[in-house]
């Protein structure tokens, strides 16, 4: 099982070892696994997925079709989105290669476990990170030892980073699993399970906590899944015992953050970073942190009716002679950091392959999202909160969260079905 969670920390949290900077652990894991699903699919022992995987296929090539006429129109050479297939691919073939660990490991897969996983990825990242920041020689063995988003130490912020876990791409899949943690609560709830509520309730605190010192992002999937457990209780009355658990998780959280605020220099600095809003809040009586201060001045938009249609065919900074899209012949405006100087995502795909572009982009999660509760329909509350953290997370940064949906889709239903009736007739004997 430590096994399992650490390939599937792989999958979700790629990154690259200094010794081998060939590839990073994502597409390692996705060679294995695109390799045992061809198997899998020669023996046609799961048409559903097939048909799942060639479905969403489609969808990619539209998109990249979309980015390649975007850049043929333009006369860039800016691909990031030109081959998103691709992308989709090996997303796809990692977390197959991490579930069927999972499933070899317990002799059956289900979404519950899936996600069981996924949580505990979160919580060891958070650990790690910890550690990194409590322990000088820790921070320099993953200095040594792992390169890419992996190491944030070099930073003028000094971030806090567990291993290959940093900044606000990994604060939206912390919060992906704050949705799953809060939607578990939920389930154990019902079925009258209160020391699971207690274990998930403490992942939950844990990850809210110091996942926001990670990525204040991480606040985004606190709240949805705070207001799902809300919205459900009020809706079903008789599950109040989840309720109090998730008060009583507050009420012990509180006074442990402010003690250890008060008596830990480096968790007092930590904490006011990934709380930042509140504190200014509470302390200047207005809402405000940096980076949304940042955001706020990134907001522009074309000025002209081709853009708005297929876009300028730039999503990268042209001017950036360190990435593969860098332009020697742009002669348009300069500007800091991205295209447009706007790291918003909204912004960035509409400058990229216009209107276009985003809504066959945001009709490809649709689908991955519809494929998902049509397959799973007991967790179409849980599908559309992380579906609803994809669309809330292109107001900040241009990312996705297929990686999220991804092992879901190596499920089958009928497998699900079967795991999690294991255990409904070992309650019922």
């Amino acid at each position: 099982m430590i096994l399992g969670v650490v390939v599937t920390s792989c999958y979700i949290f790629p990154f690259v070892l200094a010794s081998f900077p060939l590839g990073n652990s994502k597409m390692i894991l996705a060679v294995i696994g695109l390799i045992i699903l061809g198997y899998n699919l020669y023996k046609r022992s799961d048409a559903a997925i097939d048909k799942g995987f060639l479905i969403l296929s489609i969808w990619a090539i539209i998109v990249s079709l979309i980015a390649g006429v975007s850049t043929l129109i333009n006369n860039t050479h800016d691909y990031t989105y030109a081959f998103y297939f691709m992308s989709m691919w090996v997303w796809l073939g990692g977390a197959y290669a991490a579930v069927s660990l999972i499933r070899s490991i317990h002799g059956g897969v289900s979404v519950s476990l899936v996600a069981n996983y996924l949580i505990a990825v979160c919580v060891a990242q958070c650990i790690l990170a910890l550690i990194f920041n409590a322990h000088p020689d820790a921070e320099s063995w993953s200095a040594r030892t792992f390169t890419g988003e992996a190491f944030m130490g070099n930073t003028k912020e000094d971030r806090m980073h567990g291993i290959g876990c940093s900044l606000d791409v990994a604060g939206f899949r912390f919060a992906s699993m704050l949705t799953m943690t809060a939607f578990l609560i939920y389930k154990f709830g019902r079925l009258g399970k209160t020391w699971n509520m207690w274990i998930y309730m403490a992942a939950f605190v844990f990850i809210t906590i110091v996942g926001n010192m990670i990525s204040r992002s991480t606040v985004i999937g606190s709240a949805l899944g705070l207001a799902f457990l809300v919205l459900v209780l009020i809706f079903q009355r008789g599950n109040t015992s989840a309720l109090k658990i998730v008060l009583i998780g507050i009420v012990i959280a509180v006074p442990v953050s402010v003690y250890l605020y008060n008596a830990n220099e480096s968790f007092h600095d930590n904490l006011r970073f990934g709380f930042e809003g509140f504190f200014n809040y509470f302390e200047l009586g207005e809402w405000k942190t940096d980076s949304n201060d940042i955001l706020k001045k990134m907001v522009v938009w074309p000025d002209n009716l081709k853009t708005w249609i297929i876009g300028d065919g730039y999503i990268n900074n042209p001017l950036d002679k360190s990435l593969d899209s860098y332009d020697p012949y742009y002669t348009g405006p300069t500007f800091r950091g991205y295209y447009m100087g706007s790291d918003i995502g909204y912004v960035r795909f509409i400058f990229y392959f216009g209107i276009i572009g985003l809504l066959a982009f945001a009709l490809f999660f649709v689908k991955v999202c519809q494929i998902c509760t049509n397959r799973f329909p007991k967790y179409f509350c849980l599908f559309l909160m992380i579906l609803a953290l994809n669309f809330i997370g292109w107001s900040k940064v241009a990312s996705d969260l297929f990686m999220v949906f991804a092992p879901f889709l190596c499920i089958s239903a009928k497998e699900n079905e079967e795991y999690e009736s294991q255990f409904t007739e070992l309650e019922r004997t």
